[in-house]
């Protein structure tokens, strides 16, 4: 061993390893000091770090890559020389200065999440523009950067102080020893992929303590990798042609005939008699709107009395759940009425364009249909989703700059993307045409800036004022709009995206997805409150009853107070982009990677989960029908509006 360890290109990338596993230990324990409250027991936390050092080991193999190749590249008089120790002390430097600030990259993410790096990490690396313009405005960066610089020049002082970094370079050797050493140092990182999955290592009841373990280096470059999770690969399936024929089976109701008798034909033609109403649709999606935000949900912190108020007005769904934990993923259900299909919403993809969407019927009907943004929608490829879907694009670059008096790094505020939208209607109005609108907002989204003297609270970065404020805009929208003469004739639907936060104790925490939903219009939707386990995907099927209107659909949403409803509405689609869960009464089943799932019985309120006792639950058959026949659906473009309107009602695509 001592004969090996006499050369630099062993020397170096074993130092610059050791400070990867010390820097990673110190992260989990400020993990640990963060989620505190929220880890399991002793021996869970001990099976956490005994594991994290292990992706700690492995994820280290990848970080002494470089110093393999420096060490093995330089010629030893350089190394050795006054100029090779500076330059050998400054790379440290540089290596330990992206360590820590890794490390605190990790902690900013968690306090946000409730994780390490996932999918989120990713995009943000992708969006740098309003990425880095929001964590610009949400934190003091010019000491923060001084400070991560400071600590990483200290780490390289250090090594160098107490002759380690001497010793790193202080070893000669031959070049075919040296290239020995490089493919030692490449194979290592190979074999440790091939051998070592983040997934099979981390089985945790607790999801805190799954995550705690975890190394944030490698799960980053894991949820790069997997952007899409092939069904038919990694996920439980029952036979093509009987997932297909459930799955339909399931998804008909009385008001409602199948395209035709095919089993691999999944459009239905939902019929209805009478005239149809001709009404205006306004859809907010509200950024991060959490149900725990609101006092039907025992909130007690009074940040949302205009939502609470518009609550008890309106047709009102106090049980209802988000697909997913990203603003594309609430997108997606409400606009595709889809079960969330493994991995990246389909928004994201390359293949998420030109799709059949819940505004199809709209434009069927001559309706002029926009989005709108305050930020730039190309962010998430939004601009790209709703375009092919056949919307106007109003993002912040179609405003005039008048029109914006606020922003932040995610775009003008809601009361600015608010008077666009009343401008637009004001102007289809003026010009005789009916109109559908999907309004996207930012203000309760870090950093949590609004404008100044609209609230009764100031900004300062926390969440709660800018929900106050997001609320007031609210609030404002709807009473700016009663003034119009086309409000008598708009439905507003409000609804949130996803929750303010999704990290829970147990595998997936269905309370985490609890959003609230209004369909209002005093004067056209009667009040109700509909107390039925439902999902995103349910909220137009029961507008369109509303309206009376007949269309051909592919989406999995029904409407919830139609005629003849049955008990199969009682169910609501949750997803953390590998596992994915069907929520149905008090059942909760959840389908993983490798195939792999568990039946659980779920108290909806609290979250909390207890081991089924049934042999073969029939939940579990409907999640794998519904889930893998919509990735099927998905995947073999019959989702393509050219091919939708190819469809006829006796004839089905082969």
């Amino acid at each position: 061993m001592s004969s090996f360890l006499r050369s630099a290109s062993v020397r170096l990338p074993l130092v610059a390893f050791l400070v990867f596993v010390v820097i990673s230990f110190i992260s989990r324990l400020v993990l640990l000091g963060i989620a505190f409250h929220d880890v399991g027991s002793v021996v869970s936390i001990g099976h956490a770090f005994a594991t994290g050092f292990l992706m700690d080991g492995v994820s280290g193999f990848f970080a002494a890559i470089p110093w393999v190749i420096y060490g093995v590249i330089m010629p030893e008089r350089i190394l050795i020389s006054r100029f090779g120790r500076y330059l050998t002390v400054s790379l440290m430097a540089v290596f330990a200065s992206l360590l820590v600030f890794i490390t605190i990259s990790e902690a900013v993410f968690w306090d946000e999440f409730g994780v390490r790096f996932n999918f989120i990490a990713v995009d943000y690396l992708v969006w740098t523009q309003e990425v880095l313009g929001n964590i610009n405005e949400s934190y003091p960066m010019l000491p923060i950067c001084a400070g991560i610089v400071l600590l990483g020049c200290g780490i390289a002082w250090f090594l160098s102080r107490r002759g380690i970094l001497t010793w790193a370079v202080s070893a000669p050797s031959s070049w075919a020893f040296r290239f020995a050493t490089l493919a030692l140092g490449l194979a290592l990182p190979y074999l440790a992929v091939t051998w070592v999955t983040q997934s099979a290592l981390l089985n945790f009841k607790n999801q805190y303590d799954a995550e705690l373990a975890k190394n944030g280096c490698w799960s980053f470059f894991v949820a790069a990798k997997e952007m899409e999770l092939n069904y038919e690969q990694w996920y439980r399936q029952l036979p093509h042609d009987q997932a297909l024929a459930l799955a339909k089976k399931d998804l008909i109701t009385p008001i409602e005939a199948a395209n035709s008798a095919l089993p691999d034909d999944l459009q239905r033609n939902v019929l209805r008699h009478g005239e149809e109403k001709r009404w205006n649709v306004i859809t907010i999606c509200m950024e991060s709107m959490s149900a725990d935000l609101m006092t039907y949900a025992g909130s007690k912190r009074d940040v949302t009395p205009n939502l609470d108020r518009l609550a008890g007005e309106s047709l009102f769904f106090d049980r209802l759940y988000a697909t997913g934990t990203r603003t594309v993923r609430g997108m997606e259900a409400l606009t595709l009425n889809l079960p969330p299909t493994p991995g990246q919403a389909i928004i994201y993809r390359p293949e998420g364009k030109d799709l059949v969407t819940t505004f199809t019927p709209f434009l069927d009907r001559g309706y002029d249909c926009a989005f709108f943004y305050g930020g730039d929608g190309a962010f998430d490829y939004m601009n790209r989703y709703f375009s092919t879907a056949g919307c106007r694009i109003m993002d912040v670059n179609a405003w005039q700059k008048s029109d914006v008096t606020f922003k932040t790094a995610w775009g003008a505020c809601d009361e600015d993307l608010f008077n666009k939208t009343i401008a637009e209607a004001d102007r289809n109005f003026a010009d005789g045409k009916s109109f559908h609108y999907f309004c996207m907002t930012t203000s309760n989204h870090r950093p949590y800036h609004f404008p100044d003297g609209k609230i009764d609270l100031k900004p300062n970065g926390k969440r709660p004022p800018a929900v106050k404020y997001s609320d007031w805009a609210i609030g404002k929208l709807i009473a700016d709009a009663s003034k119009r003469p086309w409000f008598k004739d708009t439905v507003f639907l409000i609804v949130a995206d996803h929750c303010a936060s999704s990290a829970g104790k147990v595998e997936i925490d269905v309370t985490k997805y609890h959003i609230p939903a209004i369909i209002y219009n005093p004067g056209l939707i009667p009040t109700q409150r509909v107390s039925a386990i439902c999902s995103q995907i349910d909220l137009m099927p029961t507008l369109f009853g509303r309206m009376n209107w007949s269309y051909k659909t592919l989406g999995y949403g029904h409407d919830l107070l139609a005629p003849g409803g049955s008990p199969f509405h009682q169910r609501a689609f949750v997803s953390n982009y590998q596992k994915i869960a069907l929520l149905e009464d008090e059942s909760l089943a959840i389908l993983k990677p490798k195939k792999e799932s568990t039946v659980y019985r779920c108290n909806s309120l609290t979250g909390e989960l207890s081991p089924s006792t049934e042999v073969a639950p029939p939940i579990l058959d409907d999640a794998t029908a519904f889930y893998q026949s919509a990735s099927w659906l998905f995947g073999s473009g019959r989702l393509k509006r050219k091919i939708h309107e190819a469809l006829t009602p006796t004839a089905a695509l082969k």
